[in-house]
């Protein structure tokens, strides 16, 4: 809208009467105001340096000015890459997607012979019947091939860095093995048939889900807030979990929906605003390598046989 005041002369402000000010600063800032006034139905003239109105709306002019310059304080806000941000630190993205390519020469190709797989993949029957839960989390560090672990990788490593990036290191990795072991443990107990599976692919898709968390709480479960973030995380879903013969749909689909509700326990709980504490970040990053260690402990131990 193209705005409608002139500069007024000092001849005119004479004539006008004893206008006085009520708004100063830039050109810039004097053309906001004047919009403001304008929308308002305000009669105001504009000088280099300040905005004038008529005696008896000043104090009208002035409320609505100081409501809007309120309300927008900090809008828009500044470009991503001039925003400050205290974290420093990039998150060790590269050093777990390196340490699932390490850890898989170690364990080689799933075979039924295989010690690792026999003590470490998902068991419906041994989870279930014989409790052993830590299979819930070992399974997500074992490959059934290279093609296999390179996808993952490749993808995971995407999701989870730019995770990483937004709640922080620690609690990005450890609400991702919690997520993902939790879509294991749905995934066994709702078959009715025995089950095997292994791969990191459930914790890719907790990540996703964990994305779509985020957004549905910070669109304050509007219509549109819900649609939206939800038909993203599933279109990714469809895109990248439902090809190949050998593919858990039922795992993804589940590891998807636990890490919605990781998504939107780090919004309820507010450990976003905890990203940037890197002692913070650094003990429950710790907890998450402990927690793998420990699980793949408590494998070799039960195994009742070396795994080397």
């Amino acid at each position: 809208m193209e705005n409608q005041s002139q500069q007024p002369s000092p001849r005119q402000v004479e004539e006008a009467g004893p206008l006085l000010p009520v708004a100063h600063g830039s050109e810039q800032h004097l053309a906001t105001c004047s919009l403001v006034l304008s929308a308002m139905g305000i009669d105001h003239q504009k000088t280099e340096t300040s905005l004038l109105v008529q005696p008896e709306d000043e104090d009208r002019a002035t409320r609505h000015l100081q409501t809007y310059l309120e309300e927008n304080k900090n809008w828009p806000p500044p470009p991503a890459y001039l925003q400050e941000r205290k974290q420093t630190a990039q998150p060790p993205t590269l050093l777990m997607i390196g340490g699932l390519f390490l850890f898989y020469q170690l364990t080689g190709s799933w075979e039924q012979t295989n010690p690792w797989f026999q003590a470490g993949a998902i068991d419906s029957s041994r989870i279930l019947d014989h409790g052993e839960w830590w299979r819930l989390f070992t399974a997500l560090s074992l490959h059934a091939d290279g093609m296999h672990l390179l996808g993952n990788c490749i993808i995971g490593g995407f999701m989870v860095h730019l995770l990483c990036k937004a709640i922080g290191s620690g609690t990005g990795w450890l609400l991702l093995l919690v997520a993902g072991a939790s879509g294991n443990l749905l995934n066994i107990a709702l078959r009715s048939t025995p089950h095997h599976s292994v791969g990191f692919s459930t914790a890719v898709f907790a990540a996703i889900g964990m994305f779509t968390g985020l957004q549905l709480k910070r669109n304050k479960f509007s219509p549109m807030g819900i649609i939206l973030p939800l038909g993203a995380g599933l279109s990714l879903l469809a895109f990248l979990g439902t090809e190949g013969e050998r593919t858990d749909l039922g795992a993804h689909l589940l590891g998807f929906c636990c890490g919605i509700f990781a998504g939107l326990l780090v919004t309820v709980t507010r450990l976003a605003d905890a990203a940037d504490n890197h002692s913070f970040q650094r003990i429950l990053f710790t907890g998450a390598v402990l927690l793998i260690f420990t699980c793949w402990w408590l494998a070799a131990r039960n195994s009742g046989g070396p795994l080397f």
